[in-house]
C-alpha cells in the first residue's frame, strides 16, 4: 500500500526577513485602533530614538553577487508602547539580485500596528535616483495561512522599484508602532543575528525603561550584549561586523534552527508566563442554554462514554477556524460561542473542552505548547513568545493524558486515541509555577503493519496478490482522515496506478476493503490483485522474480547533505513491518539457510528475515524509531547503517529450467476478461 510519508521536519527558506519571535508588548495606541482596521501608512522622519548607524559600501569590485548586504539594523523600544525600527542597505551586483529584491514588503497588523516609512531611496554612484513617494505604496492582503483556515487581519505594504540597475544601492527603513494589547505591557522580542547570506553588519538594540530589566539569551552565538544605562532608560545592544554566509541543511528536526538569533523577555519566570495565560483564559464560561442542554446530556451517560463523547465533539464537531484579530490571536471566544458557532481554533476547541470535562467533575486545562520547539521550549527565556499551539491535560485516574481537540478522525475513546508528543507544557492553571512534561505515558506510538500474500500457479501465469494493511495510532488518523476527505473509490485508483509503475499489467481483483475499529483505533486494508507480469523468462529460460518488502524505506532516506554540521530528523514514534510471503507452485530447493539480520544503533533499529518452508518464501523487515534525531557527532556512523539496511529492502531470485507455454497469452486475455466480468457485477451489485 503506497503511502508518501508526510514530511515532519522544517524546511526554512533562507530569506532575510525570517523572524524568529514576534516582538511582544502593550501600547495605547494601538489599543485605541482595535477597531479600525484600515491600514495606516505614514511616511515620516525616524524617531528621535534611533541611533542611525553608519555603514561602508566600498570598491563594487569588491562586492559580493548576486547582493551584498552591508547593513540590516533592528532597534526596539519598550519605553513608549512598543516601537520597532528595521533598516535595510544591499548592492544589487547581479540581474538576478535585481529580480529578487528590486521589491520591497512589509508585513504588519493594521489593527494593532500603525507603519511609518522612513524612506526607501535607490543611490547610483553616491546619489539618489530615486526617492519613495506615497503614490509608489500599495496596501495587499497577506493572509497566507488561509489554506489552513487561519486569518489574522495582516497586510503588506508594497513598493516595486522602478529603473533599478546593476550596482545600484537599495536603502530602507521603518518603524512599526503598536502591538497586540493581548501581552498585558510585558515586553518580548527577538532576532536573528546570523542569515542566509553574509551581511557587513548587523545591529540590534533595545531600550527600555530601567525600571523594567530584560533577560537576554543568544543561540548559536558567543556575540556579547552591551548595556548601557541612560537617566530613566536601559539600552541593551549587540553589534557584529562580518558575519559568515549559515547553510542551512535538508531534513533537520522541526526544533532546530541554523540560523544565529538573540532573544529578549521582560518575563523572569515561566510562573508569570503562567500568570498572564491564566487571566487571559478568564473568559465568560457561563454555558449558554443550548451548551446546558448538551452538558446534561452528557451526564447522562456513564462516566467514560461521556468524556469520550465531549472529546469526539470538540474535536469532529468544532470546525478548525482561526478568525485570529486583535486580542483573538491569543483570547479565546466564549465557550458559548464555541458551542453556538461550530468553530473555533487551538485555544477556543481547547477551552470549550476543558469547560465539558469539568462539568462532568474531570480535571482538565488548557495546556499552551510549541509545535515545532516541542521538548526544546526550556531551552528560551520565559515568553508567551514561545507557544503557538493549545491543547488539553486530562488528569483520570491518576494518569495525565494530553488531548489536542484539534485531530479530527482519531480513535472514539481516549484510552485508544493517539496522543502527540509536544514535550513541554504550560498547563493554563492558577497553580501553575512552570513547565511540565507534556510526553505522553501512553498511546504515542504508531505502527504500520503491511502483510502480502503471492500466491503462483505456475511459472509464466498471472500471480494472485493480497495485500493486508493495518495501521494504529497517528497513522490509522491520518488514513481515516484521507478516506473520509478523499474517498475510497478515489484511493484504490491511486494505489492500482502506483503499483502499476513495476507491474503495468496489474489487475484490480476486489474493490478495497476497509475495515475500522475506531474503539481500538485500529484501521485495516485490504487489496486484492492480478499480477500478469510477475515473471520474467530470461534468455537462459530462468522464471526471473523479485520480492520488495521495502516499506521502511520511506522512513530510512538519506539527507540531501550527507556531510552535515546540523542534526539529522528522524521521524519519531513509530514501527513499520512489511512481510511477504510468497507461495511457489512447488517445492524448490533455493539452498537458503536461515538469513536473518539486525542494524541498530541509539536512534533506530532494523530486523531483516529471509526463510523457506515447504513451498513459501517468506521475506519479512521491521523497523523503529527510538528517536526523534541524530545529533551532528553520530550522524556518519547512522548513514552508514542507513547503506547497509537498503540493501535488504528487496530480495532477487530465479527457478532454472522453466519453459514458456505458448497458450500463456491466451490464458492471460481470458482471465482479465473472467475479471472484467466479475468486477462489473460486483459494481453493479453494490457489493
Amino acid at each position: 500500500m503506497p503511502s508518501p510519508r508526510i514530511k515532519w521536519y522544517r524546511n526554512l527558506a533562507a530569506l532575510l526577513l525570517v523572524v524568529f519571535f514576534a516582538s511582544l508588548s502593550n501600547t495605547t495606541i494601538a489599543a485605541n485602533r482595535l477597531n479600525s482596521h484600515e491600514p495606516q501608512v505614514n511616511i515620516v522622519n525616524p524617531p528621535a530614538w534611533i541611533d542611525i548607524q553608519t555603514f561602508t559600501v566600498g570598491d563594487y569590485a569588491d562586492l559580493r553577487s548576486p547582493t551584498h548586504y552591508h547593513l540590516v539594523d533592528k532597534q526596539m523600544s519598550g519605553v513608549e508602547g512598543k516601537q520597532v525600527y528595521s533598516r535595510f542597505v544591499y548592492s544589487l551586483t547581479d540581474p538576478s539580485g535585481i529580480e529578487s529584491n528590486a521589491n520591497i514588503h512589509i508585513r504588519f497588523n493594521p489593527v494593532y500596528e500603525v507603519l511609518n516609512i522612513h524612506g526607501i531611496k535607490v543611490l547610483r554612484s553616491g546619489k539618489v535616483v530615486n526617492e519613495l513617494k506615497r503614490a509608489d505604496i500599495e496596501v495587499i492582503n497577506a493572509e497566507d495561512r488561509q489554506n489552513s483556515n487561519i486569518y489574522s487581519g495582516e497586510v503588506e505594504a508594497v513598493v516595486l522599484l522602478k529603473d533599478v540597475r546593476v550596482g545600484d544601492v537599495v536603502d530602507y527603513s521603518y518603524t512599526l508602532i503598536g502591538s497586540n494589547p493581548v501581552f498585558a505591557d510585558k515586553f518580548s522580542a527577538g532576532a536573528t543575528i546570523g542569515w542566509g547570506i553574509p551581511v557587513d553588519k548587523i545591529n540590534v538594540s533595545v531600550t527600555m525603561p530601567s525600571s523594567r530589566p530584560l533577560q537576554y539569551k543568544t543561540f548559536l552565538s558567543d556575540a556579547k550584549v552591551k548595556i548601557y544605562n541612560k537617566n530613566t532608560t536601559t539600552l541593551y545592544q549587540l553589534t557584529l561586523l562580518d558575519t559568515a554566509e549559515v547553510y542551512e541543511e535538508d531534513n533537520l528536526p522541526a526544533w532546530y534552527t541554523p540560523y544565529p538569533h538573540i532573544q529578549f523577555s521582560e518575563y523572569q519566570s515561566w510562573q508569570e508566563v503562567a500568570k498572564w495565560a491564566t487571566e487571559l483564559f478568564e473568559v465568560d464560561k457561563t454555558p449558554s442554554t443550548e451548551l446546558a442542554q448538551f452538558i446534561a446530556e452528557l451526564k447522562t451517560k456513564p462516566l467514560n462514554e461521556g468524556i469520550d463523547a465531549a472529546i469526539n465533539f470538540s474535536q469532529n464537531q468544532i470546525r478548525y477556524l482561526g478568525l485570529e484579530l486583535g486580542e483573538n490571536s491569543h483570547r479565546p471566544h466564549s465557550p458559548a460561542d464555541t458551542f453556538s458557532h461550530r468553530q473555533g481554533d487551538c485555544k477556543d476547541k481547547s477551552l470549550l473542552l476543558s469547560v465539558l470535562l469539568n462539568q462532568l467533575g474531570v480535571t482538565a486545562n488548557p495546556a499552551l505548547v510549541s509545535s515545532t520547539s516541542h521538548q526544546h521550549v526550556s531551552d528560551y527565556l520565559p515568553s508567551h513568545a514561545a507557544f503557538d499551539h493549545a491543547i488539553v491535560e486530562i488528569q483520570l485516574d491518576g494518569t495525565s493524558y494530553w488531548i489536542d481537540p484539534t485531530i479530527t478522525h482519531q480513535g472514539s475513546t481516549l484510552a485508544s486515541k493517539f496522543q502527540a508528543d509536544y514535550g513541554s507544557a504550560l498547563v493554563v492553571n492558577s497553580l501553575t509555577t512552570g513547565l511540565v512534561s507534556a510526553t505522553p505515558s501512553l498511546n504515542k506510538h504508531s505502527s504500520i503493519a503491511l502483510v502480502e500474500n503471492i500466491i503462483a500457479p505456475d511459472y509464466s501465469s498471472a500471480v494472485e496478490w493480497h495485500i493486508t494493511t493495518t495501521m494504529t495510532g497517528r497513522e490509522a488518523d491520518n488514513l481515516r482522515y484521507r478516506l473520509k476527505s478523499e474517498g475510497q473509490v478515489k484511493i484504490a485508483k491511486s494505489y492500482l496506478n502506483y503499483y502499476a509503475k513495476r507491474y503495468p499489467k496489474i489487475e484490480s481483483l476486489d474493490a478495497l476493503t476497509i475495515n475500522d475499529n475506531a474503539v481500538a483505533n485500529q484501521l485495516t486494508l485490504v487489496e486484492h490483485y492480478l499480477v500478469a507480469d510477475f515473471w520474467l523468462l530470461n534468455d537462459k529460460q530462468h522464471a526471473e522474480f523479485e520480492l520488495h518488502a521495502d516499506f521502511p524505506s520511506q522512513y530510512l532516506q538519506l539527507p540531501k547533505s550527507i556531510k552535515r554540521e546540523q542534526p539529522l530528523a528522524i521521524y519519531p514514534n513509530i514501527t513499520v513491518a512489511h512481510k511477504i510471503i510468497f507461495q511457489l507452485p512447488e517445492h524448490v530447493d533455493f539452498n537458503l539457510g536461515a538469513d536473518n539480520k539486525q542494524f541498530a544503533d541509539q536512534h533506530i533499529s532494523f530486523d531483516s528475515h529471509i526463510r523457506y518452508d515447504k513451498r513459501l518464501l517468506i521475506f519479512d523487515n521491521t523497523y523503529q524509531a527510538k528517536r526523534d534525531h541524530v545529533e551532528v557527532d553520530n550522524v556518519a556512523e547512522h548513514l552508514a547503517l542507513l547503506n547497509d539496511i537498503s540493501k535488504r529492502m528487496n530480495y532477487y531470485n530465479s527457478i532454472t529450467n522453466v519453459t514458456n507455454d505458448p497458450g500463456i497469452a491466451e490464458m492471460q486475455t481470458l482471465l482479465n476478461k473472467l475479471n472484467q466480468r466479475r468486477l462489473g457485477r460486483a459494481v453493479n451489485s453494490g457489493e
